[in-house]
């Protein structure tokens, strides 16, 4: 991931995106989102979404995030 204009300049917005992993495409999958900063008017923010699919969530329940 090339971050080099960004880091050249970070007063400008900067969108990273990576592909839905195929086993989401194939089976269903809880979505988690969540949101740091203090938004447009005060400063930057940053959003970030993980994907999981159900078959997992046992996993994440061992893990005790779910």
């Amino acid at each position: 991931m090339d971050l080099g204009d960004y880091d050249a300049d970070n007063s400008v917005s900067c969108r990273l995106t990576s592909d839905i992993p195929d086993i989401c495409k194939s089976e269903d999958c809880c979505l988690g989102i969540d949101e740091a900063g203090r938004g447009p008017v005060l400063g930057p923010m940053v959003y970030g979404i993980c994907y999981c699919p159900m078959s997992k969530k046992a996993d994440l329940k061992g893990l005790k995030v779910a």
